[in-house]
């Protein structure tokens, strides 16, 4: 398998959680989708467009870490009986957003080509919503590797639901005080569409496990390791 590895950075980022509303939670890394996203503005495709790279062998993963949540007000415009009212929602925010992200694919021409479209994006690349803009620190060159499996994961996201296949290895001494400790987070998201014009709906799902302090997980999941991270496949 090829791939290659995006070091990037965010001041402000919001994945947000799939029909959430007046209040718009954020999910603590960016998913499959928002990683597919990603690529597919990198190479000028639309959303639909990009979501078929994974069904053409793209595959992707990420680690990442932030220095904390805050919330912000966003004020809108909705259509209600007819007539068009103001409301505010509130945004989950993540800030100071440190990112890892792979891109893997078993055609080598394939992920070169992606790796050259991140050298010169065709669009801006975006942490979530169009005002967080993402900037690359590093477009690492193309290596070969297979997926070997691994036990201990930590700020990442497990393809699949391991909320009963982990033991926290968490040491208290590393841990700042002003960052909160979650055991790992499962949840249910988009992994396909289908598309009729501008409208889109949800075809199927799938689980992941968003790992934030280290865990040793009992069955272990495929990763490619990569200057003390390991990054798992999705």
């Amino acid at each position: 398998m090829y791939y290659f590895i995006l070091e990037a950075y965010a001041p402000t980022a919001s994945f947000r959680l799939p029909e959430t509303h007046t209040f718009q939670q954020t999910l603590p890394l960016p998913p499959l989708t928002a990683l597919l996203g990603l690529a597919g503005a990198a190479m000028g495709l639309s959303f639909d467009a990009a979501m078929t790279l994974r069904e053409e062998g793209l595959a992707c993963g990420v680690w990442g870490k932030h220095s904390g949540e805050t919330n912000d007000l966003w004020k809108f415009q909705k259509i209600k009986s007819g007539e068009v009212i103001s409301a505010v929602l509130t945004r989950e925010i993540l800030y100071d957003l440190k990112l890892f992200i792979i891109y893997a694919s078993k055609n080598e021409r394939k992920i070169n080509e992606l790796r050259q479209a991140f050298l010169s994006p065709v669009y801006a690349l975006t942490a979530g919503t169009s005002d967080d803009l993402l900037k690359l620190r590093l477009v690492g060159s193309i290596k070969k590797a297979e997926p070997v499996p691994q036990r201990n994961y930590e700020y990442t996201i497990l393809p699949g639901d391991h909320s009963e296949n982990f033991e926290s290895s968490i040491k208290l001494d590393d841990l700042p005080l002003n960052r909160p400790a979650r055991a790992p987070r499962v949840f249910l998201l988009p992994v396909s569409f289908t598309f009729n014009g501008d409208e889109r709906r949800v075809k199927s799902r799938g689980h992941f496990t968003f790992i934030d302090t280290p865990v040793t997980l009992k069955k272990p999941v495929p990763g490619i390791a990569s200057e003390e991270r390991i990054l798992p496949i999705l």
